[in-house]
């Protein structure tokens, strides 16, 4: 795993009365399967091709998906994200995923034909 990906905590403004920061690592896939959004935590469990990760932080780009799973060079590797109850959607590189929002279930990434972009 990048050390690079733990490097830079996203910074949450978080009001302590409304909501606190938990010490726990949050499973998405729970979280999904309940309908519950995730609460802010210490990390987050994602899983991508059916292996578990953690990160630490609530949003995470597709580049940064790919090179915490292993999938180098990324730009070979077209990922998609499964948000609970909907089709999987494609996730650019550089766009970025709320793990927070409700529904993030897993990635699946698979690598590109020699004809795609």
């Amino acid at each position: 795993m990048s050390d690079q990906l733990y490097e830079n905590v996203v910074d949450h403004e978080v009001d302590p009365i409304r909501e606190e920061i938990m010490d726990e690592i949050a499973d998405l896939e729970e979280y999904a399967r309940e309908g519950k959004r995730p609460p802010l935590c210490r990390g987050y469990r994602i899983r991508v091709n059916g292996k578990p990760y953690v990160v630490d932080k609530a949003c995470i780009t597709g580049r940064e998906v790919l090179v915490l799973a292993g999938l180098t060079p990324p730009e070979t590797y077209t990922l998609r994200v499964k948000l609970a109850g909907q089709r999987p959607r494609k996730v650019d590189l550089d766009e970025k995923v709320d793990l927070r929002h409700p529904g993030v279930e897993k990635f699946k990434a698979i690598p590109r034909d020699q004809t795609e972009g």
